[in-house]
C-alpha cells in the first residue's frame, strides 16, 4: 500500500513540475507583480466566498436531484443511468474540491505552501469531474485557467 502512495505521490510531483515548466518557466507571458501580490492577498476571502456560495448550491441541487430524479424513467434507462452517475460523481467532485479549499484558507492567509497544494488538488478533482462528466471542453479551458494561475502565484507561497 506505502508503495503506490510513493507512485502516487511522485506522479503527483511530476506533473506539477511539468506545468510549473510550460506554465511559468516557458509561458508565453507572464502575471506582472503587481497583480500576482493582488491575487495573492485576495485568494483566502475568493475561497471563503466561493465555499459560501458552493455549499448552498450543493444542498440545493441535491434538493432538485431528488426531485427529478423520477422523471428520468420516463426518458429511457440510458439517460437515467447517465444522469444519476453523473450527478452523483459531480456532487461527490463538488464536496470534495470544498473541503480542499476549506482546509486551504488557513494555510492562505499565512502563505504557506500546503495552502497552495490543496488548491493545485482542487483543481485536479475538478479536472477528473468535468472529464469523467463528459465536459472536455470546459475542463480543459477552466484547467488551463486555473492552473496558469496558480502557478504564476506559486512563488509567493512558502
Amino acid at each position: 500500500m506505502t508503495q503506490k502512495n510513493a507512485d502516487f505521490k511522485q506522479a503527483l510531483g511530476q506533473l506539477e513540475e511539468t506545468l510549473e515548466v510550460y506554465l511559468v518557466k516557458k509561458a508565453p507571458f507572464s502575471i506582472p507583480e503587481n497583480w500576482k501580490e493582488l491575487i495573492v492577498k485576495f485568494a483566502p476571502y475568493l475561497t471563503i466566498l466561493g465555499i459560501i456560495v458552493s455549499v448552498p448550491a450543493v444542498l440545493a441541487v441535491l434538493g432538485l436531484g431528488v426531485l427529478v430524479s423520477p422523471f428520468t424513467a420516463f426518458l429511457g434507462p440510458r439517460y437515467a443511468l447517465s444522469y444519476g452517475f453523473n450527478y452523483v460523481l459531480s456532487m461527490i467532485a463538488l464536496a470534495v474540491v470544498i473541503v480542499f479549499e476549506a482546509l486551504a484558507v488557513p494555510g492562505l492567509f499565512k502563505r504557506d505552501r500546503k495552502a497552495w497544494r490543496f488548491l493545485f488538488y482542487a483543481s485536479l478533482v475538478n479536472v477528473l469531474s468535468g472529464f469523467f462528466g463528459g465536459d472536455w471542453i470546459g475542463m480543459i479551458v477552466s484547467a488551463l485557467i486555473s492552473w496558469y494561475v496558480l502557478f504564476q502565484v506559486k512563488e509567493y507561497y512558502k
